[in-house]
């Protein structure tokens, strides 16, 4: 198993002395999706695909209850889910209320095991196509 990766050119017209060179950047071997997932998942526990189908709708609906709540969800091994906020700018506290408040978006922050998996990835660059 391993990361493929291409090298992109740097582009930089906006500096006096623009930067060159090249940087890796991951190539995608597609996406996969829930019914993948509870497949794989199935072929290494005794749950069917579809108890696993049940079991991802059931932790993705309390993921967003727990979230929307104001807590954040941690996942042993995998990570924790958190919210940012953002709101307009104001010379006074009491200008903002919670109308005002919106979600910025919705954070991961893996745990350390999936970091340290993650470290020891192999990566294969992917062969020029011309």
């Amino acid at each position: 198993m391993s990361i493929q990766y291409r090298l992109t050119p740097v582009r930089d017209n906006i500096s006096d002395k623009p930067k060159e060179g090249f940087y890796a950047q991951v190539v995608t071997k597609g996406t996969v999706d829930t019914r993948e997932l509870c497949k794989d998942i199935s072929e290494r526990c005794s749950l069917s695909v579809a108890d696993m189908k049940a079991a991802i709708e059931a932790l993705a609906q309390t993921i967003e209850e727990r979230l929307q709540d104001g807590y954040n969800v941690s996942i042993d091994e995998l990570g924790t889910f958190s919210v940012s906020a953002e709101s307009r700018m104001v010379q006074e506290a009491d200008e903002i209320r919670g109308q005002s408040v919106k979600v910025k978006n919705i954070n991961f922050r893996p745990s350390v095991r999936l970091k340290g998996t993650m470290k020891i990835a192999k990566f294969e660059r992917l062969a020029n196509k011309k």
